[in-house]
């Protein structure tokens, strides 16, 4: 009963180190692709960062030719869940804002005029209910 108690319990150890190491020589090669791959690509105009290990973008857009944030730029959690839409102008928020909870329902909206918050805003719950509204004044 010992040498069976004994063999299983090897056995099990083994397989454990063995799952360890095809583990170990995983994370190594998701680091080796990271150091090839850097986490932020600037190319044409188009800005596109990524969560570490490349799986999911965390945000994107565009730049001017000064490099400002033009158009439309979006976030994302690391779950693919779109976050926020902002619309940008020559680096400043111009235009509408949709900011959402990290399970995708809507958690304000709005506009800007060059970085300054405009008319009517909008606030729900995590549950998409409309809880608040607030007024900016357009000057």
């Amino acid at each position: 009963m010992f040498k069976f108690a004994f063999i299983a319990s090897l056995c099990i150890f083994l397989i454990a180190c063995n799952e360890t190491e095809k583990s170990n020589s995983k994370e190594k090669a998701v680091e080796e692709v990271d150091s090839e791959r850097p986490l932020i690509v600037e190319e044409d105009g188009r800005y596109t960062e990524w969560y570490p290990g490349h799986e999911q973008i965390k945000k994107k857009g565009k730049k001017d030719d000064k490099g400002r944030r033009t158009g439309v730029w979006k976030l994302y959690s690391p779950d693919g869940v779109e976050l926020s839409v902002t619309v940008y102008k020559e680096g400043k928020k111009d235009g509408h804002i949709v900011v959402k909870h990290p399970t995708g329902a809507v958690h304000y909206s709005g506009e800007y005029s060059m970085d300054e918050p405009v008319g009517k805003w909008k606030f729900y719950n995590d549950q998409g209910q409309l809880v608040n509204r607030k007024f900016y004044d357009e000057e």
